[in-house]
């Protein structure tokens, strides 16, 4: 299958011993060469997150021992482009279900039961951190903004139970999708470093919740976010939703020190403005709704001006006054129709290509338009949307002059699996009649 997004020659996971390039993605995660800050937490034991210098020491050793199968990865991943995604059935959809059920029911068992030793001396329940019930009302209180939120984090977690945060992680998404998130995260550490403000920074913060107990048979839902990452994710035996999905940048380019250059989300800013430019002075007319960008994205539970969240009544508003708007892609010239594909796809194969593929095959490009707003220059404030009857994705570049992204897909029909929870209920009231 095609592989998008940045690619960096890593290790194979030194934990889980994975090859490939999940293996090496996690590697960024777990391994102490990418990690030199004395404030992570690594997840090297199984002792309740107890840190061992002898572990960092032979975790070391054992990933530059696998440094040559990184180097293979790489070339396979050369291999794979420009070569067609194969045919995905029914059976296959029902693997990622049953993927992220068993992924998820380890980490339920593993807080099941009595509390740890760790638990009963810090006096707090990973259980109850952890177990919700589906229809808690915070499933749909998604945020994106450093802030304390429901779920338990990484930082309370055994070093065994990352682990099985990272395997969940991985039953859902793609190469590229995990290596953003992964990215994203490691912006953390940047802003901990450049910020004095008391903000909650770090890796550490970023938490999972579970709605519902996993299970094949009945619906359920998990969420992963921390600052920038909020991945809502329904799993029902009539289907599996990924929507609301939030991923942001700050910084959206680092400027200076070693990484400069770095920008996570360079494909969804770079794509949005070569096809604004692309269009000539009368796309341009119908494209750029207003010169001047908006603060935020408009369906966020964030109310910018108050810097708080907007009246719980409002958080839908969104489906009822956001419309398609701008150019039609029906308008656009052949090579220009070929950069929103590229949008689109750069946005749905964030996800396993078994959810990607039957997203994509329900879109309709001909009934998309595309939205515009602000400077068409890097690193001055810009907006812009995809919008059908059922797909909507905003991306706005607008906070720190241009230098900080928020990115959102949304689904009218599917956020947080609205649409196969109704049919789900619908049925099984209907057996029961």
């Amino acid at each position: 299958m095609p592989v998008t997004g940045s690619i960096w020659l890593t290790l194979d996971c030194p934990l889980s011993g994975e090859k490939g390039l999940i293996g090496n993605i996690r590697a960024l995660v777990f391994c102490p060469f990418f990690h030199p800050d004395p404030d992570f937490v690594y997840p090297v034991d199984s002792n309740d997150g107890v840190r061992s210098d002898k572990a960092l020491r032979e975790l070391g050793r054992s990933a530059m021992s696998r440094a040559i199968l990184g180097i293979s990865t790489f070339f396979f991943c050369i291999a794979c482009f420009g070569q067609s995604v194969p045919e995905i059935s029914e059976p296959d959809r029902a693997q990622v279900r049953e993927d992220m059920t068993n992924a998820a029911s380890l980490l339920w068992s593993s807080i099941s039961g009595e509390a740890s030793r760790i638990e009963n001396l810090v006096r707090y329940s990973r259980q109850d951190l952890l177990s919700l019930s589906l229809h808690d009302e915070a499933r749909r209180d998604w945020v994106y903004w450093p802030r304390e939120r429901v779920g338990l984090p990484l930082q309370l977690m055994s070093a065994e139970q990352r682990v099985m945060v990272q395997d969940l992680l991985t039953s859902i998404l793609s190469a590229s999708g995990y290596l953003k998130v992964v990215h994203i995260m490691q912006l953390e550490q940047i802003l901990a470093a450049l910020e004095d403000l008391g903000l909650p920074r770090g890796v550490h913060h970023y938490v999972i919740a579970l709605f519902g107990r996993p299970s094949m048979v009945e619906p359920w839902a998990w969420r992963f976010e921390g600052h920038h990452v909020s991945l809502s994710v329904t799993v029902s035996p009539d289907g599996v939703r990924v929507t609301p999905s939030f991923l942001g940048a700050d910084p959206a380019e680092t400027i200076t020190g070693p990484l400069a250059g770095f920008r996570p989300l360079h494909a969804e800013e770079d794509l949005g403005r070569q096809l604004i430019r692309s269009m000539s002075q009368a796309q341009r007319a119908q494209a750029v709704l207003s010169t001047v960008a908006p603060q935020d994205i408009f369906s966020t539970n964030l109310d910018m001006g108050r810097s708080r969240n907007k009246d719980r009544n409002t958080w839908d508003d969104w489906r009822n006054t956001l419309k398609p708007e701008g150019i039609p892609v029906p308008s656009l010239g052949q090579g220009q129709q070929k950069l929103v594909r590229r949008i689109l796809e750069e946005v749905v194969t964030r996800y396993r290509p078994e959810i990607s593929m039957a997203y994509l095959e329900s879109v309709n490009l001909h009934q998309l338009s595309f939205a515009w707003m602000g400077s068409l220059d890097k690193r001055s404030p810009h907006y812009y949307r995809l919008q059908g009857d059922d797909f909507v994705f905003e991306y706005d570049n607008t906070q720190d002059g241009g230098n900080h992204i928020h990115s959102v897909w949304r689904s009218l029909t599917g956020d947080f699996g609205d649409d196969v929870l109704g049919r789900h209920y619908r049925l099984s009231h209907a057996q029961v009649d």
